[in-house]
């Protein structure tokens, strides 16, 4: 894997063809000129990898979004960037929180990657390769990653991972459901479990991006939206 940090923008190659992993992230739009972007994009296609553009609406420009254009990269997604001040949430208890595990080892990481894959049709084997590739990062405690994996009836169905930006920040991210599985309170279990776990982890707030599906649910939790996230490729 290969990070690149530009003056203005940050890329990550993680040498799979997969735009779930191979992210340019605008970050300071005020600076930004063209060949910056051209150049980033330049790096994936030359190696023939699928990418993505993420953009939040603060740094999405005029001349950011010509520059966009300019590259032939059009808009594919939007996401509502979410905070949760860690003080407002009072912990929640329940029985099904005694189906979630720790990922500790190879084989729960296998079972944590499968359940991301299979949210594509058919499962995305770049998800399961990249967590092989990485297994050794996120297994190390040292990281402070926490992997989440709930299962039902033995099955594992159900993810989320914990990652810290900060000492008081912990953001949320892989939260996903399999489809056979939804609406039956499993999502919602999950999310108390990991809140719980955060605020008892001292941490001050939880962030994350929610899909427009997603945003009433985490509304319910207490996070409130602060920006808009693009997604472009």
């Amino acid at each position: 894997m290969q990070v690149v940090h530009a003056k203005n923008l940050t890329y990550v190659d993680s040498g799979l063809s997969c735009d779930t992993f191979n992210i340019i992230h605008i970050h300071n739009a005020g600076d930004l000129i063209n060949q910056e972007i051209g150049h980033a994009i330049d790096h994936f296609k030359s190696r023939n990898l699928d990418y993505c553009i993420w953009v939040n609406s603060e740094n999405l420009s005029g001349e950011v979004n010509h520059s966009l254009k300019l590259n032939s990269v059009t808009k594919q997604n939007e996401e509502a960037g979410m905070v949760l001040q860690l003080d407002n949430y009072q912990l929640n208890m329940s029985e099904q929180h005694s189906n979630i595990k720790i990922v500790d080892d190879d084989l729960s990481l296998k079972k944590y990657a499968q359940v991301i894959a299979e949210n594509w049709t058919p499962a995305d084997q770049n998800v399961i390769e990249y967590f092989k590739q990485t297994a050794k990062h996120y297994l190390d405690q040292r990281n402070k990653i926490i992997l989440l994996v709930y299962y039902h009836e033995g099955s594992p169905v159900s993810t989320v991972e914990m990652f810290p930006s900060d000492d008081e920040t912990m953001g949320l991210y892989g939260f996903a459901t399999l489809s056979t599985h939804r609406g039956l309170g499993i999502g919602t279990s999950l999310m108390t479990f990991t809140l719980n776990r955060v605020k008892q982890l001292g941490y001050k707030q939880a962030i994350l991006q929610a899909s427009e599906d997603g945003i009433g649910i985490y509304r319910k939790f207490g996070f409130k939206e602060l920006t808009t996230y693009f997604e472009y490729a």
